[in-house]
């Protein structure tokens, strides 16, 4: 009995020393286990899928019934996740226009939004880079050519609930590419241009760990990093992406209000009166979408706004300046959120 307990005890520490955790979203987009699987059971890892088991939205709802919500695979097998991830990612945006359109373009924002997060903890990996910019770009036109979509997966999206950091830079795109089809003012191809600067634009608060933004605490070092998270974007994604001088110069003049603050109205406020906060017409639409997906869907340390109190404060911010963009902007959110045909 106590030699079992030894053995049992020596597979805990080596499992503890071989593992690393995944999360369970990436498996609802695997249709087989390419690895084993692990959990926590009573307190100790135990496996709780082998590979090759089919991982259907059954099971895996089995699972997070049973509180098995924390995942793990052996370090050496972290890559084969990832690859089986991103394979089906280039598989069903390859074939957007082919089944259902609405699940297939669900898919894709979801399996975006994973694969941001591999991009996150590995910016200067040109492999991950190269596959979220091409399948954002067959993302932007298979919206622009479905628009009375929009509104579906867009919701369906929020209700997601990804982790805001990754989920941020696709709700804000998508309503600006949105804005910029119901305005019937741009080609498809300027709307293309300007939804992949703005889903790209944040990608230098990489430079911080993404759990760092569920807290509110962080090091003046840290703050320092996220306050320079434009510049940051611009560095990364300088020659690796084909973004025009001009929509480089938005990624770094875009000044997103922190994720910091308590307090939206006095942070936006006061960078309206410095002058930091608008800069140009399309980076004031680039803001402007970000500033209303970041206040409607919430924050670890803030709950979401209504629609017209993100508004409301917008007004402040750009109505004298840009007085019909402002009520477009308001009568697309009106259409958007309450019109119904």
């Amino acid at each position: 009995m106590e030699m079992s307990q030894q053995y049992n005890s020596l597979i805990q520490n080596h499992l503890t020393l071989k593992l690393v955790p995944i999360s369970i979203r990436e498996l609802l987009f695997i249709s087989n286990a390419p690895c084993d699987i692990y959990g926590i059971k009573e307190g100790l890892f135990h496996r709780t899928l082998r590979k090759g088991v089919f991982t259907n939205k059954p099971l895996l709802r089995d699972l997070i019934a049973k509180g098995q919500i924390h995942l793990f695979v052996e370090r050496k097998n972290r890559g084969l996740i990832i690859e089986t991830v991103q394979k089906n990612l280039l598989n069903v945006t390859r074939s957007l226009s082919v089944g259902n359109p609405q699940e297939k373009g669900r898919m894709v924002m979801n399996l975006l939004t994973i694969n941001m997060g591999y991009l996150y903890v590995d910016p200067t990996n040109d492999a991950h880079l190269k596959l979220q910019h091409q399948c954002a770009k067959n993302l932007a036109y298979f919206l622009i050519n479905r628009i009375d979509m929009l509104e579906a997966l867009q919701k369906d999206f929020i209700k997601q609930k990804h982790h805001f950091v990754f989920a941020q830079p696709l709700i804000a795109s998508i309503f600006l590419l949105g804005l910029m089809k119901y305005s019937q003012l741009y080609s498809d191809q300027d709307i293309e241009n300007l939804f992949i600067t703005s889903y790209f634009k944040d990608i230098g608060m990489s430079a911080i760990p993404a759990e760092k933004y569920d807290q509110d605490n962080l090091t003046e070092r840290e703050k320092e990093l996220l306050s320079k998270h434009a510049e940051h974007s611009v560095q990364i994604l300088k020659g690796r992406l084909p973004l025009s001088p001009n929509h480089l110069n938005i990624i770094l003049h875009h000044h997103s209000f922190s994720l910091l603050t308590n307090d939206l109205h006095l942070d936006l406020k006061s960078k309206e009166q410095s002058g930091e906060l608008i800069a140009g017409f399309e980076t004031m639409l680039v803001t402007v979408m970000d500033v209303i997906s970041a206040m409607i869907t919430g924050r670890p340390f803030r709950p979401p706004t209504k629609i017209f109190e993100s508004l409301d404060l917008i007004k402040i911010l750009i109505a004298d300046q840009y007085p019909q963009e402002f009520r477009l902007i308001v009568s697309f959110f009106k259409s958007f959120f309450f019109d119904k045909k």
